[in-house]
């Protein structure tokens, strides 16, 4: 997620009263004001992907004004970046009792405990966002993360599904919902939502690992020509990965290639020396050819 990069400031009037969130009418105090600026450094020092000076900035914003959220929001996310997990989830707690209806800042703190492997309060508190705002698009993404993780694979699906109704272009949603077709072994659903997604990027500028996934879903609608060259494709754009040259081997073989996918394999094992899957399609050319032409693997 990336870091909210928007903080705006109109009209900062100073005075010396203490820390107050300023309403729209009322002036702000002289430390959110410092606040502010400190989180404008912070934010450029991001931009520069320099984490350890925007935490440093945040750090010190949070302590000129512990009642304004947005710094306590700022300064989680430089430590999230930095490692620091356990203390940015804090952090985002902090925010979240400051401005307590807001549902974004709950989906993200969703996110953090999901990822932490806390699975209980990232549920919770995707369900406190859904409370504050039912057609939260995040909110029903966490809770479909979560479903998903616990085996619960249809129930994900529809909370993905209503993800996307919120929001269409979502293109790491549309990716999952795809994904999780090709697992539930609809490989045509798969592929029209995949043909979704792929609408969103110009022509040519496809991820890698969505070019992946649409060789994926052709090798199991058996279109194996198509899955090597969508396979090709994701091998081309970018590093190439054990996982993209072991799918090309397969879909190499079921063609008729097995030449192509003993090549395809070996490299694979070149990059991942540890990749059973690639060493287990070896094993199959090798069963698969006449005994005198073995291949060495």
């Amino acid at each position: 997620m990336p870091v909210r990069l928007l903080l705006v400031v109109f009209g900062l009037v100073l005075y010396q009263a203490g820390c107050q969130l300023p309403g729209w009418k009322r002036p702000v105090s002289r430390p959110l004001a410092t606040s502010r600026q400190l989180c404008q450094q912070g934010l450029a020092a991001a931009e520069r992907t320099d984490w350890l000076e925007a935490e440093k900035l945040f750090a010190k914003a949070v302590a000129s004004c512990p009642d304004d959220p947005d710094s306590h929001c700022h300064y989680a996310e430089a430590l999230w970046r930095r490692g620091e997990r356990d203390a940015a989830v804090v952090q985002m707690l902090e925010a979240g009792e400051l401005a307590p209806k807001d549902a974004a800042l709950r989906v993200r703190i969703a996110e953090m405990q999901r990822d932490l492997g806390h699975w209980d309060l990232s549920l919770q508190s995707a369900q406190v966002a859904l409370t504050l705002d039912p057609k939260s698009p995040g909110a029903w993404a966490v809770l479909a993360r979560i479903k998903q993780a616990r085996g619960m694979s249809r129930e994900a699906l529809a909370d993905f599904q209503r993800s996307i109704q919120y929001n269409p272009t979502d293109g790491q949603v549309l990716f999952e919902i795809a994904a999780l077709y090709l697992r539930l072994d609809q490989p045509q659903r798969a592929l029209v939502t995949l043909q979704s997604l792929s609408d969103i990027y110009p022509p040519g500028e496809e991820p890698q690992h969505v070019l992946l996934l649409d060789g994926v879903i052709c090798s199991a609608l058996g279109r194996y020509d198509d899955a090597v060259a969508r396979l090709t494709s994701a091998r081309l754009r970018g590093r190439p990965t054990a996982e993209i040259l072991y799918r090309l081997g397969e879909a190499e073989l079921a063609a008729g290639r097995p030449d192509r996918a003993v090549s395809a394999a070996r490299e694979a094992i070149a990059l991942d020396p540890g990749h059973e899957p690639s060493r287990e399609l070896l094993g199959r050319v090798d069963l698969a050819a006449q005994p005198g032409e073995r291949r060495l693997r």
